[in-house]
């Protein structure tokens, strides 16, 4: 199981970090190919859901289920939108914001876990791990927000029951942040 999570996480560090520089050298644009990517980095961690239910990694299943599960819904909205579709506040969109966050955050963290299954503890790593989500993780959740919204304005805000489920899902990271934040918070003092 140990090698099976090894290739996992190298795996995922080597595309996030391949899907990171493909959206940089294209100035910032999401390819077909950059989003093909994108989709097989993010659903590929459907496994970790598995590898939690399983125990075969301490990750707490409802945790890992929430951060996930909303992560995939902005996937498949990114799939939907049009480029010229996204809101954008001071030039920013959320898709900006979301491929700098998710992108840093995920090849610092399977970098993280690879390292450990190896059995080399890097500092900076451990350092970058439980520092760098003070800012990456407001930054993505601010990018999701912009990317849910954005579908929303998509054909005017309406009372539909796609943006009523989206209004309340919109509302929900407002419910959830803050405890997801206080986790990671409290993971930070064990680790630092």
């Amino acid at each position: 199981m140990k090698t099976y999570l090894k290739f996992y996480n190298l795996l995922l560090a080597i595309g996030w970090a391949a899907l990171l520089i493909l959206y940089i050298l294209n100035g910032c644009t999401l390819t077909p190919v950059g989003l093909i990517l994108l989709n097989i980095c993010q659903f590929a961690a459907v496994l970790e859901i598995i590898h939690a239910a399983l125990k075969i990694v301490s990750s707490p299943v409802g945790t890992t289920i929430k951060q996930l599960g909303s992560r995939f819904m902005v996937v498949v909205l990114i799939d939907l939108l049009k480029s010229e579709e996204y809101m954008s506040v001071g030039g920013i969109t959320g898709l900006h914001l979301i491929m700098f966050a998710w992108g840093i955050t995920e090849i610092v963290r399977y970098s993280f876990y690879y390292s450990g299954l190896v059995g080399k503890e890097i500092k900076l790593l451990v350092f970058l791990r439980y520092t760098l989500f003070l800012v990456l993780y407001p930054m993505g959740v601010a990018g999701e927000l912009l990317i849910i919204l954005s579908w929303m304005r998509k054909d005017g805000f309406t009372f539909s029951a796609s943006d009523i489920i989206f209004g309340i899902i919109f509302l929900s990271y407002f419910v959830f942040f803050p405890g997801m934040f206080k986790h990671m918070l409290s993971q930070r003092k064990k680790k630092l």
